[in-house]
């Protein structure tokens, strides 16, 4: 017979699984761009936030008279985010290759600000429902009485399809080899033929197809979409720092930790379930919010102790 206290840790640790699972998506998009390209992408919270209301706009009658069904909004919000993903190449970065990091960063500070604004022009700055096809409420039973809510655990299945099919695309496919080889040694790439343009706006397509999938599924855990999902920008950004910038496995790890990390917090350093600590006997309640500001502390020790992260790519420059 397992304890209620045993029962309630499991459940804990496995909405920390699916919260992760639901930031991976985010943060494997982010890891992407950063592996091919070298971009610092922070607007990466705001195209979560384009990939989240895309389903509003196109799946319900806040601004269109028709609305799409359901699963085909969702299918039309991804196709979008590719799209926007080979536009923003073309018009935007393409003009930056070779400048400054600080100017690229800048820019990509300005359009999440212009993405962020444009949706609250559209439609308010108030939380929006999502068609009754997407929420879901129910939870599915695991064993030791534990459960998991049906949105956690559609993260759960497509962060690990997706982290699976990127590993394998990189490793077997021409064209994955043709992305590490340019991000490698972009110069080499480009004196063997390779088209550095065209391998730069595949991985943008690729990267913000995978955001918008990542803030579709942040909205549908929630009901609906609401600009909270803007926060995630920062929240992924120690996912992928502890995983390794350049390291789309360590994105999926570092985002998984992090998501434990702010559900216990919640729960074990928070209000009146915060836990004791032993032999100076205080209760460590360290007040509301103190989960979602963990995964911060958490990114400010890794970049001291281990600035490279688990899996990233070391590199060593001469002076």
């Amino acid at each position: 017979m397992v304890s209620a206290d045993v029962v309630n840790f499991l459940d804990i640790t496995i909405s920390g699984i699916g919260l992760g699972a639901l930031y991976a998506l985010v943060a494997m998009g982010f890891a992407l761009i950063y592996k091919v390209t070298g971009v610092l992408n922070f607007a990466q919270g705001e195209l979560a936030l384009v990939g989240a209301y895309g389903v509003v706009i196109l799946g319900t009658s806040s601004l269109i008279s028709t609305p799409l069904p359901a699963v085909a909004a969702v299918g039309a919000t991804i196709l979008f985010g590719i799209i926007l993903g080979i536009l923003l190449e073309r018009v935007i970065f393409r003009q930056f290759i070779g400048e400054p990091v600080l100017s690229v960063i800048i820019v990509t500070l300005a359009l999440g600000g212009i993405f962020s604004g444009f949706i609250r022009f559209l439609l308010g700055p108030n939380y929006r429902s999502y068609p009754e096809a997407l929420t879901f409420g129910f939870s599915i039973d695991l064993p030791l009485g534990t459960s998991i809510s049906a949105a956690y655990a559609l993260a759960v299945s497509l962060a690990l399809v997706v982290v699976i099919a990127l590993m394998l695309f990189f490793r077997y496919t021409v064209t994955g080899s043709i992305l590490r080889a340019a991000a490698s040694d972009e110069q080499a790439a480009m004196v063997l033929g390779v088209s550095i343009e065209r391998t730069i706006a595949l991985a943008w397509a690729l990267s913000i197809g995978i955001t918008a999938i990542g803030g579709v599924l942040l909205a549908m855990s929630s009901g609906g979409a609401g600009f909270s999902i803007v926060a995630t920008g920062i929240i992924i950004f120690a996912a992928v720092v502890f995983g390794g910038l350049d390291s789309i496995p360590g994105a999926f790890i570092g985002a998984i930790i992090v998501g434990l990390l702010q559900e216990l917090g919640s729960f074990y350093l928070e209000g009146g379930s915060a836990i004791t600590a032993p032999i100076i006997d205080v209760k460590l309640n360290f007040g509301a919010g103190f989960g979602e500001i963990l995964p911060l502390i958490f990114l400010l020790v890794v970049i001291v102790v281990k600035p490279y992260g688990l899996f990233g790519t070391e590199r060593i420059e001469r002076l």
